[in-house]
Formats: C-alpha cells, sequence, structure tokens
C-alpha cells in the first residue's frame, strides 16, 4: 500500500499536480477478485474520512514486491575469440576454480573446486534438487581435527564459501589491465606500421605490389580486432571492478559436511581431506557446465596432445574437444591404477594424468604405479596417489592453492583427489603431488550422500 500523488501536465507541458490522493494498493497476482476489491473501497475511504482525508480516491494492482539485488551468476565460458575468455576462467561454473572460506578470508588460505554433484535425496529421503561440490576440508575450516555438518536447521548458522579470496582477485583484475596495456601497444604499432605503408609510394612490381596489399589488409584488420578487443576488455574490467569486487557478490554457497581429516578409516589408509558444499543455484544455474575442464588458454591444442600421447606410436586416447571444455565422466578403479596402459616417448610404460587447479592452472604430471606412504610429524601414516612432474621445463604439477582439485587421465576418468604435496628447498613448488584415489572419494562421498550423481550435464536434475 502506498499513498501517492499524480500530475497531469498543464497546457505549457508543466507537471500539475492533482488535487487529489490516491492510495494505491498492490495484491499479489491470481489472489484478489474485483469484486472483494470494489467492496473494500466504501470501508477505506470511511477511514480517511474519519481521519480528515476527503479528497482521496483507491486504485487496486496486481504485483509482488521482489529485490532487485542478489550476486551476479558465474560467468559464461566464452569463444576463444573472445579477449577475455582466458582470464575470465577463475570466475566461470567449470572445474578448478579458485574457493575460499569466508571464515578463513583474513588468513588468505584458498584452494581447487574438484568435482560436482547431484545429491538426489536428502538425509531423509526426500528428493533433492541441491547440486553441490568437492573441495578439501583444510580449505574449509582452520580446525581440520573436527567433524562439521551443516544441520538444515532453521535459523542455524551457514558456513559460507566465495569463488575468490581478495587477492586471487586482484590477480584477475591486474591481467585484466594488463592485457589491456598489452592491445594499446598492439594498436600504436598496428597504426605505425599503417602509416609507413600509405606513404611509402606502390612498387611498380606486381609482385611486391600484391603482397604489400595483402600486408595492407592483414593489418588493417590487425588493428580493427585490437581496437574490438579493448573495448571489450574494458567493459569487463568495468565488470570485474563495479559488480565482483564485493567478496559477498562472490558468495557461492556454504559448507554442509567437512569431516575431520583422517586416515585410519579402513586397512587401506587412504586420506580422508574432503568438504562438501551446497551452491547457490542463483550462482550456478545459468552457466552451469558440470564436471567439465576448460583447456584453452596456458597451452595450444597441440602441446595438450602431445602431452596425453607422448609416444606417436601408440593409438591415440584423448581427442581434443572442438569447444574446448573437457568432460570428466567415471573414475579410474583400483585395478586400474596399477596398470598402466599409454607408453613414453621412450617406450616405458607410464600414465600421463592432469589437473586444472587455481594456483598453477592446468598442468601434466606421471603418475607412480606405486602407491606412496607418507608420514606426518604426529607419526601418522597415509597411502597415496602420488603425481611426479612431468619435466623440469613444465614445472610443478601443484602448487599452493591447488588443493581439492580432480586429477584426471586422458580418457576423461577421474584418478585422485589432490590434497597435498611435497615441496622442493624453500616451499616455492613441489616435485611430487599427493591425493585420494578417485574411487575411494566416491566411495566416501555416497556413503554420506548415498543418491550422488557426479554425471552432471546441467544444474537441473
Amino acid at each position: 500500500m502506498l499513498p501517492v500523488r499524480f500530475s497531469t501536465p498543464d497546457e505549457d507541458g508543466k507537471a500539475v499536480l492533482d488535487d487529489y490522493i490516491v492510495l494505491w494498493i498492490s495484491v499479489h497476482p491470481n489472489t484478489t477478485k474485483e469484486t472483494s476489491c470494489r467492496e473494500a473501497n466504501a470501508d477505506i475511504l470511511a477511514i480517511l474520512a474519519k481521519h480528515g482525508i476527503q479528497n482521496a480516491t483507491v486504485h487496486w494492482i496486481e504485483g509482488a514486491v521482489e529485490s532487485l539485488g542478489g550476486p551476479p551468476p558465474m560467468m559464461r565460458v566464452v569463444p576463444d575469440t573472445n579477449p577475455t575468455h582466458y582470464i575470465r576462467r577463475a570466475l566461470t561454473a567449470v572445474l578448478g576454480i579458485p574457493l575460499a572460506a569466508e571464515a578463513l578470508a583474513n588468513s588468505d588460505a584458498q584452494g581447487s573446486l574438484g568435482l560436482y554433484f547431484h545429491e538426489g535425496k536428502d538425509r531423509h529421503g526426500n528428493m533433492s534438487k541441491r547440486v553441490m561440490c568437492l573441495t578439501s576440508k583444510h580449505v574449509t575450516s582452520l580446525d581440520t581435527t573436527q567433524n562439521y555438518e551443516y544441520s538444515g536447521r532453521a535459523g542455524a548458522p551457514r558456513q559460507f564459501m566465495r569463488n575468490c579470496s581478495s587477492r586471487r582477485f586482484q590477480q584477475i583484475v591486474n591481467e585484466t589491465r594488463a592485457f589491456i596495456a598489452t592491445k594499446l601497444g598492439d594498436i600504436k604499432l598496428f597504426a605505425e606500421q599503417l602509416a609507413k605503408m600509405v606513404a611509402r609510394p606502390k612498387s611498380e612490381d606486381e609482385e611486391e605490389a600484391a603482397a604489400d596489399k595483402e600486408d595492407m589488409k592483414r593489418k588493417q584488420q590487425d588493428l580493427k580486432r585490437a581496437e574490438e578487443d579493448v573495448v571489450k576488455l574494458s567493459d569487463f574490467l568495468q565488470l570485474l571492478t563495479s559488480t565482483w569486487s564485493d567478496a559477498y557478490q562472490r558468495i557461492i554457497g556454504y559448507l554442509d559436511w567437512a569431516p575431520k581429516i583422517a586416515s585410519d578409516l579402513d586397512n587401506r589408509r587412504y586420506t580422508r581431506d574432503l568438504g562438501v558444499i551446497a551452491l547457490d543455484e542463483n550462482k550456478f544455474k545459468e552457466n552451469f557446465q558440470g564436471n567439465s575442464v576448460h583447456l584453452a588458454g596456458k597451452y595450444t591444442r597441440d602441446e595438450i596432445n602431445s602431452f596425453f600421447n607422448p609416444n606417436a606410436a601408440d593409438p591415440p586416447s584423448f581427442k581434443y574437444p572442438h569447444d574446448h571444455l573437457f568432460r570428466l565422466l567415471g573414475h579410474v578403479d583400483a585395478a586400474g591404477l596399477a596398470n598402466p596402459h599409454l607408453s613414453d616417448e621412450n617406450g616405458n610404460a607410464c600414465f600421463i594424468v592432469a589437473k586444472n587447479g587455481q594456483s598453477t592452472d592446468l598442468t601434466f604430471g606421471r603418475l607412480s604405479e606405486l602407491e606412496a606412504y607418507t608420514c606426518d610429524e604426529l607419526e601418522r601414516g597415509s597411502w597415496e596417489v602420488a603425481v611426479l612432474n612431468l619435466s623440469k621445463k613444465r614445472g610443478s604439477f601443484s602448487g599452493r592453492g591447488d588443493s581439492g582439485a580432480a586429477i584426471f587421465n586422458a580418457e576423461g576418468k577421474v584418478v585422485a583427489h589432490l590434497h597435498s604435496g611435497m615441496p622442493r628447498p624453500g616451499g616455492v613448488s613441489n616435485h611430487v603431488t599427493f591425493g585420494t584415489p578417485g574411487h575411494y572419494v566416491v566411495e566416501l562421498v555416497k556413503e554420506r550422500y548415498p543418491h550422488a550423481d557426479f554425471d552432471c550435464f546441467k544444474f537441473d536434475t
């Protein structure tokens, strides 16, 4: 209900307020009959008259109050012709995007999103539309020795999770500004080259003249493309600073389950380091890509093919996707982890795996055929999947901030859930990365979420 006064333009077009007051009453759509409104008018006007308001009328409309706020949805994956396609990777609904717990914001702790799954049914057996994602316990919680489970009770506090810590988001802003500067440099260069071409006399040699004409045409296209890229990058930067810079706008969901880290759950002694996040439908539904890894940006298609197929004599087990989105489906079982089916450039049996994490991005490594036994300072031992760096030239397979990422093979099967590494002296990079077998992670998740479905193509089930 809202009291208003309308205005009517006079002969000169000047707005003149009407003498009477309009009581504007809105009812929820399809809830009130016209006759009910007319019958209520007399009583309403009588109440107004009782308080000395004579010149009044009542107007009824249908409408409902809606919040105009809300966080921006995760960005869509754009074609590689868009200059923002690689920069925006951290803000899209694919695997490996940066995660940060709101409770750990001051410590700048962060990790990566591993896998999505549909809950299917809740703990009471009711159908559930919730879509969840996996990361590591130590990414979500400061105290990793305590079990956590969201109660679901009305009013129960939630532990919110964000997409990107402040530092990681600022990195995106800095990358965008740097790319704009590069493109502006290109524009200056192309303009100078074109100016010299125009000033140069036309060659009398037909072949040289044709080459000059083709060169000018391509430089003009390059200049136009660079100018268009600057516009798109500038718009993207404006979007980042106006909408995404507020950390609360980057909240993607809340922590639902994060049991304490343990490696003594059974005689296999694998590490359980899991955190499950219930995702905000408004953030993910529009541009959800399911369990897909965005491959474009860091490496060329030929480089990725060569990583996954190191020996040209082997039949290729990897096919590069036309849209750069590599779909993960299924996991490697225990027997498969012990039987390499590829050979390296020297003909030796090998496993080549990859991961996409928020710290070191897309990387490739060599899976050890034997599990590694690790022991912490409290003499707690565990067996781990171990991944060795592919080569010194390619750098570390993982770094701080990659915890939670899915490790996968050329067939798109999950090999392991990354949770730790062994740093080189100085602690800057890892020479060995450790993870929990993917088949065991799925087993643990299904103990808590029996109807979990990892074959997510759409947000809606």
